[in-house]
């Protein structure tokens, strides 16, 4: 019977206190541990009857260093309190974890010198692969991503400068939905408050709504158009903005929900009801989306799904890491609700 070792001064077991309580050679107990072939069971069982006696734990940072795989993924984001952002992890994890993967969060709050450092800190701890969601200037970031021997997918954003596989929402196409849905409704003066036009999917978004004003030949009015941040503040902040202005609007497109949200609780503020004065849409469909007063129209997006084939793309990359690049587009759905009249 095996008997449990006293660990040197009470240190933590290591391999070849494992070996020696065994019986066998340290390399032995290195190539069971790694699963390979031509050991006896009778030996493996001796094996792990050691590790199991001592409590034994491979240093998995010293393996990822020997054999180059960390069965890790770096999931870098710009902003956990958005609620956009934790369907998205979570997608992330449950697929992740489906493959035996295990996944490092990181949050950089948008900031690029905060994204850089995280990056270089998922290149030391040698992870396999990293899943990219940046801030509003995130250029140099990717950049930083392209010239190291890491395979990353970029989720929900797009550069200009670099090009990687990713993995994105069909932008324009979704903003285009709400503003038409907007028009239709009788929408002939329609703000958009929207994110930084830095980031891609807020330039998308605005395009969106150019798009469906020139379709109904309806006026780009400068004066309309305000850029903040994805923000409930932001969102307040901007209507606010408009109303001092005493610009004339009828409709607001928010370019996210959270943004939506504050346009709602100003203009209640002020006294202006929703949909009765103005229509309000958003984007994301967040899941307060549903639960808000007046339940919010919105763009939704398959942010889970978004999350899981960003796994998928980089497990495929892991396998065949010199293939082109690849882009998953998914398309967005328009869900009406109360603050565009529905009855939802």
């Amino acid at each position: 019977m095996l008997k449990t070792a006293d660990s040197a001064n009470g240190n933590a077991a290591t391999i070849k206190d494992v070996a020696r309580q065994a019986g066998v050679s340290i390399a032995t107990v290195s190539r069971i541990l790694n699963g390979s072939a031509g050991v006896s069971p009778a030996l493996t069982e001796r094996v792990q009857q050691a590790v199991d006696a001592l409590g034994y734990q491979p240093n998995a940072v010293a393996r990822a260093l020997k054999v180059k795989e960390s069965h890790s993924i770096g999931l870098i984001i710009p902003d956990i309190e958005n609620p956009f952002f934790p369907a998205l992890v979570r997608g992330v994890e449950d697929m992740a974890r489906s493959h035996d993967y295990a996944v490092i969060l990181c949050n950089s709050d948008g900031v690029g010198s905060e994204e850089e450092r995280y990056i270089r800190l998922l290149h030391g701890k040698q992870v396999d692969g990293v899943i990219f969601t940046g801030g509003a200037n995130s250029d140099s970031s990717m950049e930083l991503l392209s010239s190291l021997p890491i395979p990353t997918v970029s989720l929900d954003r797009q550069s200009k400068r670099v090009h990687m596989s990713s993995v994105v929402v069909d932008n324009v196409y979704g903003a285009a939905l709400a503003v038409r849905h907007l028009v239709e409704l009788g929408g002939r003066r329609i703000a958009f408050i929207g994110g930084s036009p830095q980031l891609s999917v807020a330039a998308e978004r605005f395009k969106g709504y150019g798009q469906v004003l020139a379709e109904y030949g309806l006026p780009l009015d400068e004066g309309l158009i305000l850029h903040g941040d994805f923000t409930y503040d932001s969102g307040y902040q901007n209507a606010w903005l408009l109303l001092e202005k005493e610009r004339e609007f009828d409709a607001v497109f928010a370019a996210n929900d959270m943004i939506a949200i504050g346009v709602i609780e100003c203009l209640a503020a002020r006294g202006i009801r929703v949909p009765q004065d103005v229509r309000v849409a958003g984007y994301d469909d967040i899941r307060l989306a549903g639960w808000y007063k007046p339940a919010l129209t919105t763009v939704r997006q398959p942010v889970y799904e978004m999350g899981q084939e960003a796994v998928r793309l980089l497990l495929h990359l892991l396998g065949s890491p010199t293939q082109d690049m690849v882009e998953k587009r998914f398309r967005p759905e328009l869900i009406v609700r109360q603050s565009t009249g529905g009855d939802e």
